[in-house]
């Protein structure tokens, strides 16, 4: 099973490399990307994954992941996939 975190100040949705290597998704790794995290500074993104499809509950949608050498999450789901499956926010009650 993969853990993910919801992050509503994401653009795009990440997902770690050594994931990648453990679903044997290599092949759909395509080219290198640039990024900026929370603190303005750009880095670069080891790998892009350009169709893939993920499911979430009952919905299946097909995502863009850059990819990223981190040990601090497995899936970072960003404003990209929250828009595309058109998800709510409530922040004062604390639901998506």
């Amino acid at each position: 099973m993969i853990e993910g975190l919801v992050d509503t100040g994401a653009f795009m949705s990440v997902m770690a490399n050594n994931v990648v290597r453990e679903l044997g998704i290599m092949h759909l790794v395509a080219s290198h990307e640039t990024y900026k995290i929370a603190s303005s500074i750009v880095t670069q993104a080891l790998k892009r994954i350009t169709e893939l499809p993920i499911k979430m509950g009952g919905i299946i949608c097909q995502m863009i992941f850059l990819v990223v050498d981190t040990n601090n999450y497995d899936l970072l789901l960003g404003l990209d996939f929250l828009t595309k499956i058109r998800i709510v926010v409530d922040v004062e009650k604390g639901i998506i």
